[in-house]
């Protein structure tokens, strides 16, 4: 019998009961599948609710969907929009969109390098496979309802054909079914697939099944009396601020433990930056308590509203026009209708799954409304709703009340003002910063830091633009020589990707050393720019180089045309032996011509090619990877780390290299510059080095402040 989790007896003890088409498909799986067979009832994927995944060892994973729907009761317009008969305006989203949308979530979001596995090689897409199970229907009904009206269009039969299979209740037939793993490899001849290995069975079973936190894998963490009063548990409402280095997710981490362990129930914990979320966990992990992790659901509001809307059939839309929008537009589109739309959950708020418990981390980076639609619709009545936030760090600019975040907390805020994180010298800078450039916005802090913690350095440098990058790789490296600095202690922050990027790759190449970036690499981003051209002619002439390596796929032919790429630009930029040495290392393993590359590379076509604009579904793809990145950060790497200042906010680092670049015109660089520069000042415990990269309009203000703190 197959492995069930929970066992089979537990399905039974849940607090919602599978439907009649999940016990159906249960008990069929029960009876045909043999212990090599892993079943999960609807595992919770940090917001994703499938209702059956499948998975074999050496094989791969199976996602199933199921649906009591008679489809009598249902129509599909001719853009195949799925609409309930009779009903105006009732249109529920395809369930094949839910679930693909399932399985791109695990490539994109859940499970760690799947993503880039996939970009490198198409073939990794195949270990997950999809299908949807109507129980009140047979296949050929189902066929009669989703095939038929559409014979005529290959495009969407080809869609259906190698994304999602069909089963009606009369499917579910051993035979049927073993064809259908066989299809997807998940049983086969061979012992083992060559695309689903150990070490991804392993990452998709740590992540299908929680573990257990137990009192011994914490630590006694002593809180100080304005934190003892803070991580207690009540049912009521509070706002919590913070100055910056007071332990507000501390705070958060001990109040979630104590308020699970008060309601027995599940806490939702939100934040805005997308990688808070493994910082609040290993906070959590600190905590001397037993609890199941599955009781933390820990995420970001739009992961979790879009989760939401997956889970509750809701569509989003995009209009014919689309493509003519600009992108605040299509921002503002998105934004007005969807995350910020106060009643879009309104037609299920009786069925909404409510937590007793909600705790917001960063509240200041949240619009009022999104506040509303959490409070509204995701919170028992009389739960427990806390905010934590620092309205200086308010990077996004929200709306202020009395140089305050608004909130939809009506009471005063509890404020914590002991910063444990440094010490009188850049407590004094952030105080100082604050009193040049606050002073109308915000009220100034009381802020109390370490005493007698003089510890660590703080230098401000001043770097001309028109300096390449490696000048300031060798600034940095210089400046870590003299600090005798583990990488693992220094984190390197932005404002641009681009900048850092560039940083990277040419730390990368010339060191040798790795690094742990919040972004795609050099090499990623010209992979995915080479499948956004697929079909060039530059593209194909490219890829003909490698016909004598012995890559057999495409992909892996990008791949490496990537890598060379990304080597030939850094020796046009910098012209270093250490770089020609390289490529010739990969040129002679891949028995390329080196002239006949040259030409390619030096060609007007492939020049016109990496200038050309980038399309919709590259950026798209760019945004898979950056989130993919951010949702599996962890500090300790071993390794120098690299991020946006907006990526970073929330974490902090024993040596902080901070690069100022000059004011952006447009979007939140525009609104809150100087919110930007003072959370990345404050991300740091000892060192604190500034490199103004050709921003005049801060050099003075900036001097003066770390000149009267050295």
């Amino acid at each position: 019998m197959a492995i069930f989790l929970p066992s089979y007896e537990k399905i039974f003890e849940l607090k919602v009961k599978p439907e009649p088409g999940e016990l159906y498909l249960l008990n069929f799986l029960k009876e045909n599948l043999d212990d090599s067979f892993e079943v999960y009832f609807q595992p919770f994927l940090n917001g994703d609710r499938p209702d059956v995944i499948i998975m074999r060892k050496g094989g791969g994973v199976m996602i199933i969907e199921v649906k009591d729907w008679d489809l009598k009761h249902y129509e599909l317009t001719d853009r195949k929009k799925w609409k309930v008969r009779n009903q105006n305006n009732a249109y529920p989203k395809s369930p094949i969109d839910q679930v693909i949308q399932y399985k791109e979530n695990i490539y994109n979001l859940h499970i760690e390098n799947l993503l880039e596995l996939k970009i490198r090689n198409f073939k990794y897409w195949t270990i997950v496979s999809c299908a949807l199970y109507f129980h009140n229907e047979t296949y050929n009904s189902i066929q009669d309802f989703l095939v038929e009206p559409f014979k005529e269009d290959k495009k969407y039969l080809n869609f259906l054909k190698y994304n999602v299979d069909l089963l009606g209740r009369d499917s579910l037939k051993k035979d049927i079914f073993n064809r259908l793993l066989r299809k997807h490899y998940i049983i086969s001849d061979y012992e083992t697939s060559k695309y689903f290995s150990t070490d991804l069975y392993e990452s998709f079973k740590r992540y299908l099944k929680p573990t257990i936190h137990t009192m011994d894998e914490g630590k006694t963490i002593k809180y100080n009396d304005q934190q003892s009063k803070l991580v207690i548990s009540e049912r009521r409402e509070q706002r919590i601020k913070g100055v910056v280095g007071s332990g507000k997710t501390t705070v958060l981490a001990g109040r979630a433990v104590n308020a699970h362990i008060r309601t027995n129930g599940k806490v939702l914990i939100l934040t805005y930056n997308i990688t808070l979320k493994n910082y609040i966990h290993d906070k959590i992990s600190q905590v001397k308590a037993d609890f199941d992790w599955s009781n933390f659901y820990i995420t970001n509001y739009h992961s979790f509203i879009n989760s939401e809307f997956n889970n509750y059939g809701i569509q989003i839309e995009i209009p014919s026009d689309f493509s003519n929008l600009s992108d605040e537009e299509k921002s503002e589109y998105f934004e007005s209708r969807y995350y910020s739309n106060e009643k879009i959950f309104e037609p299920f708020k009786d069925s909404i799954n409510r937590y007793p418990v909600i705790l917001i981390d960063e509240i200041q980076d949240y619009k009022l409304s999104w506040m509303r639609i959490i409070k509204n619709y995701f919170l028992e009545t009389n739960g427990e709703y806390v905010l934590f936030g620092d309205e200086k760090q308010n990077i996004y600019d929200n709306e202020l009340e009395n140089k305050d975040i608004k909130t939809n907390i009506a009471q005063r805020p509890s404020t914590m003002t002991i910063s444990n994180r440094f010490g009188d010298k850049i407590g004094g800078i952030a105080l100082d910063f604050q009193r040049k450039l606050f002073s109308a916005k915000y009220d100034i802090d009381t802020l109390t830091v370490i005493q007698n913690a003089l510890f660590g350095t703080t230098q401000y440098f001043y770097i001309e633009k028109t300096e390449k990058i490696d000048g300031i790789v060798e600034h940095i490296n210089e400046i870590t020589r003299q600090l005798n600095e583990h990488p693992n202690e220094i984190a390197i922050l932005g404002f641009t990707i681009r900048m850092l990027r560039q940083y990277d790759c040419y730390y990368r190449y010339k060191t040798g050393e790795k690094t742990k970036a919040m972004f795609e690499t050099q090499e990623v981003y010209y992979k995915l720019l080479f499948d956004s051209v697929n079909q060039s002619d530059v593209l194909k002439k490219g890829i003909e180089l490698l016909k004598q390596s012995r890559l057999r796929e495409d992909d892996d032919k990008k791949s490496v045309l990537a890598v060379l790429v990304t080597i030939r630009q850094l020796i046009k930029e910098y012209n270093l032996d250490s770089f020609e040495i390289r490529l010739k290392e990969i040129i002679l393993k891949h028995n390329i011509n080196d002239l006949e590359f040259e030409k390619w590379y030096n060609s007007i076509e492939f020049n016109d090619l990496l200038k050309q604009s980038k399309s919709r579904h590259f950026y798209e793809q760019i945004k898979f990877v950056r989130d993919n990145k951010k949702l599996h950060f962890w500090f300790n790497s071993g390794t120098i780390k690299l991020a946006t200042i907006h990526s970073f906010k929330g974490w902090e680092a024993n040596t902080l290299f901070l690069v100022i670049e000059e004011r952006y015109d447009s979007g939140d660089f525009r609104t809150a510059f100087s919110e930007l520069i003072y959370t990345g000042l404050t991300r740091t415990k000892s060192n604190l080095i500034v490199l103004n990269y050709g921003n005049k309009e801060y050099d003075n203000d900036l001097n003066e402040i770390f000149k009267f703190r050295k």
